[in-house]
């Protein structure tokens, strides 16, 4: 598979992203979409148990169980609803790029999502529930706890930012545009996604009585 590519996507996504890119969407935009997905729902749905501190109320195995198992929908939904608003923002500044091959470049920017998950397998395997909750990252831990949790901590962000470069530079190369206007694609959805939420927290409000017209 990786000759009829021309290079292993896998390995040279992180160094080369935008030739990868393009070779992926030459040979077959829909490639690895499935796993590509799961490799993006599992800690998606994970991050959201903690942020929902599900730790508390369930026991660790059913919710990995059921994370794993929604990982892939999760994931192609997440992806799905992402592409469809760079492919629409991205009209607004002059993007080139159709659906598939913006697809394509959305999914295979989380191939580090592969050392993600080894991050969580280590965080689930040492703490347990205690990682599933939102106070996770204020626990006083110690010793060896404290050297996992901070290491963990660091390759997370690490991986997160490493993501985005290749997100913007994968966008540059299907919209044929730069880096730099692949940052403002993705950040145009946030943009909007924020202020759709403005509003319609605004309209509670007004609804409940808390603030006046």
């Amino acid at each position: 598979m990786s000759k009829e590519i021309g290079v292993n996507p896998w390995l040279s996504i992180w160094v080369k992203p935008r030739e990868t890119v393009a070779k992926i969407v030459a040979f077959n935009p829909k490639h690895r979409f499935l796993l590509l997905s799961f490799l993006y729902g599992l800690p998606m749905l994970l991050n959201i148990v903690q942020n929902l501190s599900l730790g508390d109320l369930y026991g660790m195995t059913g919710i990995v169980i059921a994370a794993v198992v929604l990982a892939t929908f999760a994931g192609m939904l997440a992806i799905t609803v992402a592409s469809a608003l760079l492919l629409w923002t991205g009209k607004w500044i002059g993007g080139q790029g159709n659906y598939q091959s913006i697809r394509a470049a959305v999914a295979w920017s989380n191939v580090p999502n592969i050392l993600l998950v080894l991050t969580w397998v280590v965080l689930l395997f040492l703490f347990r529930e205690q990682v599933l909750v939102d106070s996770y990252e204020e626990m006083d831990f110690v010793g060896q706890e404290f050297m996992v949790a901070s290491i963990a901590l660091a390759v997370q962000s690490i991986l997160g930012i490493w993501s985005f470069v290749i997100l913007v530079k994968g966008l540059g190369q299907v919209q044929k545009f730069s880096a730099w206007k692949g940052v403002l694609n993705v950040l145009i959805p946030f943009f909007l996604i924020g202020l759709v939420i403005w509003v319609v927290s605004w309209l509670v409000w007004v609804s409940l009585g808390v603030v006046g017209m």
